[in-house]
């Protein structure tokens, strides 16, 4: 615990000294800032189409990564990123290593750079780190980091509502932090924003987008006791969906107990004696 507080205090510590470095850099001019946005686009189709090249190299396809019953988690940011970038990827990893669903075997993870410039080694880099940390069996066949033009970057980016800028006075990229997760058929289910993540939530979004072909028993009795909030990006609890539970229950216990109480109680109906017939 005392772990995520300190990401989280360098983390606001970096933003606060970006800020007025920033604005020296750009000398009164409009603050590129403000072209950035993380816009919720529920529903919305990702292009499956769009090509990229992986960490060893290779060209693939977006759609390879949407597999029968499996969700995705779909990062978008630049792996030589001096700040916001590393959080993201670091909030991401410490509530997936919380999550008892692995990377590989229930879900897949995709981390496309927003950087055009950067390249497959950059990516294996990353990677390798990554998964060294996860350290899951067969995690390296669900974890993914491309690279692209900015072309195919900007299409899936503008899919998922993730809004970002080049500033060329400081040579970095603004843009917003948190990751979107994906259905199966590459549809937009669930945002998730900021650098830390409820491990709860990470879960039940996950179960939900694979539209309950993940997960066990206790989860989908969680996702009909809580509702995914758009504005929050979190999940809380559906009152109504929890009170009609509980009165079914109630119901339910109360006929049982009639019943019990009915069958035991000595003035209960009880058949009348058979009349012997005298031979």
């Amino acid at each position: 615990m005392k772990r995520r507080y300190w990401i989280t205090f360098v983390a606001w510590f970096a933003v606060l000294l970006w800020m007025p470095a920033v604005a020296l850099a750009q000398g009164g001019k409009p603050n590129p800032a403000e072209g950035v946005a993380f816009e919720q686009r529920m529903g919305e189709q990702v292009p499956l189409d769009a090509r990229f090249i992986d960490e060893r190299g290779v060209e693939v396809r977006l759609g390879q990564f949407f597999t029968a019953g499996q969700p995705v988690v779909l990062v978008m940011s630049y792996y030589e990123c001096p700040m916001l970038c590393s959080f993201v990827r670091e909030g991401v990893l410490a509530a997936l290593q919380q999550v008892t669903l692995t990377a590989g075997q229930d879900f897949q993870v995709v981390n496309i750079s927003i950087d055009p410039l950067e390249t497959p080694m950059m990516a294996a880099n990353v990677k390798t780190l990554t998964l060294q940390r996860y350290a899951r069996p067969g995690a390296e066949q669900g974890w993914h980091f491309l690279t692209g033009s900015e072309e195919q970057i900007r299409r899936v980016a503008d899919a998922i509502g993730f809004k970002y800028y080049y500033d060329e006075t400081i040579d970095q990229y603004a843009h917003a932090a948190g990751f979107v997760v994906l259905t199966p058929q590459g549809k937009t289910a669930r945002y998730f924003f900021g650098i830390e993540f409820n491990v709860s939530d990470l879960r039940l979004g996950l179960v939900e987008a694979s539209s309950g072909k993940v997960g066990n028993v206790i989860d989908q009795i969680l996702l009909l006791c809580y509702q995914y909030n758009p504005v929050t990006g979190k999940y809380t609890p559906a009152i109504m969906t929890i009170l009609r539970i509980a009165g079914v229950l109630t119901v339910i216990g109360i006929i049982t107990l009639i019943v019990t109480l009915s069958r035991s109680t000595p003035g209960g109906h009880q058949p009348p004696p058979r009349e012997s017939v005298p031979a």
